[in-house]
């Protein structure tokens, strides 16, 4: 089988990285993602079967580990060599022989592992888990960045009984592929208060932005989103999703402080936005990002940043505070909520909680997300593939996915 496959290569990452910087689009030839041809990985007992994907998304953590601009700081927390690829639809042969469409929740918790549940695992709080390191498989946050289960950038992998859910006949595979994308954007947007929220901006309208306003939208009807775009097809996106503004990020500061009649002194306003979605993660965006936000306000770290260099004085001086957002698992359901959960017939524990996965399964479909797939690519021309997710916004792209079923165009012209 083909997996396109991240290796330990100190000098590649480094390469891929200088090259990242220059006008080159040859850092992710010469950085270190390579196409095999491998042997699929044996289920290690009855717990794990195989799966073969359909589609799987290029995630810009992907496009950062590729290009070699990953933080360090989950070297630490990754088995060597992976295969890429956590947001997946792909089929399995269930126990009564029959294919089922799934899609993978990637996290690597407790269950995956064969570990009694850590103090995170007991809650549902998966996304915590406490035991990455340990257990049956090699280390590894998540399918995607373990050596043991190979990930969705191939034609087969290994997926834990307890990672896959069933979806409707009538989702398309576009669909399915933005659920784990969205359960992340969903999860941000729960980490805060919506009841005491009125007003929020959306920095950033890449994939994860427009997720985070689509999220917005769905759980919040009534509250005032402004979006921050660059390009004219996420300005288009943004407004088709729910955001009541779209702004280009050279006025975003300027809007804000309009907005909330502020004063301005330098870099401080008095006003702001009650909570800013960063979904950039970048030393300019977090500044940016504290600078808009209100006293006593909140911005939340959607996009995953590397490291960054911030001016800490304003968070403190006007007590804003800095919410990080990983993935998902169990939300508290809310007043707020419990109407859509209801129409959703997302299933609410003993607890109070339900799960973030399955709110976004119901979801996706209903607000046909698929639309944000704007591209699929053979694994053969992976080089392509992620040249233009890297540069998806200038381009008119939005979500670019693998499709392994697909054959190298070039192979297509000669049948």
């Amino acid at each position: 089988m083909k997996a396109l496959t991240v290796e330990a290569k100190l000098r590649k990452f480094a390469l891929a990285k200088v090259l990242s910087m220059t006008p080159s689009t040859s850092s992710v030839k010469y950085g270190p993602l390579t196409l095999r041809d491998s042997e699929p990985k044996r289920p290690p007992n009855n717990d794990w079967i195989s799966a073969k994907p359909r589609l799987s998304g290029i995630c810009g953590s992907d496009i950062a580990t590729v290009l070699g601009s990953s933080s360090r700081y989950f070297e630490p927390l990754t088995s060597f060599p992976f295969v890429p690829g956590h947001e997946v639809v792909a089929d399995v042969t269930l126990d009564n022989d029959s294919l089922s469409r799934v899609v993978l929740e990637p996290a690597l918790h407790c269950a995956t592992r064969g570990l009694p549940p850590c103090r995170m695992c007991q809650v549902g709080e998966t996304n915590r888990c406490e035991s990455i390191l340990l257990g049956e498989i090699k280390k590894g946050i998540q399918t995607g960045y373990c050596s043991s289960t190979g990930g969705g950038w191939s034609q087969e992998f290994l997926a834990h009984r307890s990672q896959i859910h069933s979806i409707p006949e009538s989702m398309s595979d576009k669909d399915a592929v933005m659920v784990e994308p969205f359960a992340c954007a969903l999860h941000s947007v729960l980490r805060i208060d919506l009841g005491t929220v009125n007003r929020v901006a959306v920095l950033g309208s890449g994939t994860i932005g427009l997720l985070t306003t689509a999220a917005l939208r769905s759980l919040s009807p009534d509250i005032e989103i402004v979006a921050v775009a660059k390009y004219t097809t996420q300005k288009a996106a943004a407004k088709s999703l729910g955001a009541d503004q779209v702004i280009e990020p050279s006025v975003f500061n300027k809007a804000s402080r309009r907005s909330s009649a502020s004063m301005r002194g330098g870099s401080w306003q008095s006003h702001g936005f009650d909570v800013t979605f960063d979904c950039v993660g970048r030393s300019e965006s977090i500044t940016q990002s504290i600078s808009a936000t209100a006293p006593g306000g909140k911005v939340v770290l959607a996009g995953m940043p590397g490291t960054s260099k911030v001016d800490l004085a304003p968070l403190w001086h006007r007590e804003i505070e800095l919410v990080g957002s990983y993935a998902y698992g169990s939300e508290k359901a809310s007043e707020t909520i419990g109407d859509l959960l209801q129409s959703a017939s997302v299933a609410v524990d003993g607890s109070g909680k339900f799960r973030t996965f399955e709110l976004a399964i119901a979801l996706c479909e209903k607000l046909s997300l698929g639309n944000l797939v704007t591209h699929t690519f053979s694994l053969d021309n992976y080089e392509e593939a992620i040249n233009l997710a890297a540069q998806a916004g200038a381009r008119g792209a939005i979500k670019v996915a693998f499709d392994p079923r697909k054959k190298r165009a070039r192979e297509e012209e000669k049948r």
